[in-house]
C-alpha cells in the first residue's frame, strides 16, 4: 500500500484504512473497526478522528463511508444515490418523490435534496453539504421499485409508473402542471401497469383524482373500469385540486370529486 497521504496518521489508522481498502469495504462500521483494532474505545476514537480529517464520511452514528486513498486532498464525494443506499443499509427503501420527478423528466427543477422513502423511521441528515431526507411510509406503499446500477452498487428507485402515482399523491408545482404531465406521459408509460399501481395505492383520494385525470387525458373508459370500482360505493367526495381548500365547484359523481378552483 502506498503510504503517500498517510504520513500524518498513526500506524493503527493506516492499518484500518489500508485493510478496509484491501477488503473492498466501502463502508466502515464501529463493529468492523473494533474487529480490526481489538478495542471499542480505540475504534470509536479513531473513527471520529478520521472523519474530522476527511478520511471518512459519516453516514450516521457508527457508520462511515471510506474515502479512497487516490482522492486528491480527500476532496471526494460519491454519487448521491449511492450515499443514500449506503445510508439506509439494510432498511427497505426507495429513492423517490422530487428526486425521481426530475429523474423521469416530470419536472426540470433540480432537486435540492435526496428523498429516501423507507419503512423504518424519519431521518434528516446533511452529508457533505447534500441534504438527505428519509420519509417513513407504510409497507403497503413499497412496490413499483426497480434497481439501477451506479458505481457497482444496486440503487432502489421508484419506476416511472410508480413515480407518477407519487406525483399525484405528492404533487409539485400547480395542479394544472400535474395534469399536463399526465397528458404528456400517457403515450410513454405502461398504462395498464400504472392503473394497477393506482388500484394498489392505499389512498382513495389519489385513485379518484387520477381517474378523472386519466379520463381527461383520453384513456378509454374500459381501461378505467377496475380503477373506478376501486374507489368504492361510498359517497365521499374530495377536492379534485388539493392545492385549493375551497369545496365550491361542480361535482363529478363518476369519480366522486369536487371540481374546485379554476377550471
Amino acid at each position: 500500500m502506498n503510504a503517500k497521504g498517510y504520513s500524518e496518521l498513526s500506524k493503527d489508522a493506516v492499518y484500518l484504512l489500508s485493510r478496509s481498502e484491501f477488503e473492498k469495504q466501502k463502508v466502515i462500521t464501529t463493529k468492523y473497526a473494533v474487529k480490526v483494532l481489538g478495542s471499542y474505545r480505540k475504534a470509536a476514537s479513531m473513527l471520529g478522528a478520521l472523519a474530522k480529517r476527511n478520511r471518512l464520511i459519516q453516514l450516521r452514528r457508527g457508520r462511515y463511508l471510506l474515502v479512497p486513498l487516490k482522492a486528491p486532498n480527500q476532496l471526494w464525494m460519491p454519487n448521491e444515490y449511492v450515499v443514500a443506499a449506503l445510508w439506509m443499509d439494510e432498511v427497505p427503501y426507495y429513492i423517490g418523490y422530487v428526486s425521481m420527478y426530475n429523474y423521469w423528466g416530470f419536472t426540470e427543477q433540480i432537486p435540492q435534496s435526496v428523498t429516501v422513502l423507507n419503512t423504518m423511521k424519519e431521518w434528516k441528515r446533511n452529508i457533505k453539504n447534500i441534504k438527505y431526507i428519509a420519509v417513513k411510509i407504510s409497507p403497503r406503499k413499497m412496490y413499483g421499485i426497480k434497481k439501477i446500477r451506479i458505481d457497482e452498487e444496486d440503487i432502489c428507485i421508484s419506476d416511472k409508473e410508480r413515480t407518477l402515482v407519487d406525483f399525484i399523491f405528492k404533487p409539485m408545482g400547480s395542479w394544472e402542471n400535474v395534469q399536463a404531465v399526465i397528458n404528456g406521459q400517457i403515450g410513454k408509460i405502461d398504462i395498464q401497469k400504472f392503473i394497477r399501481y393506482l388500484i394498489k395505492f392505499p389512498v382513495a383520494a389519489v385513485r379518484k383524482r387520477a381517474g378523472l385525470m386519466l379520463e381527461r387525458a383520453g384513456v378509454p373508459q374500459k381501461d378505467l373500469a377496475e380503477l373506478k370500482k376501486s374507489i368504492g360505493a361510498k359517497n365521499t367526495y374530495i377536492n379534485f385540486n388539493p392545492f385549493v381548500k375551497s369545496r365550491k365547484g361542480k361535482v363529478n359523481q363518476c369519480w366522486k370529486v369536487i371540481i374546485n378552483g379554476q377550471e
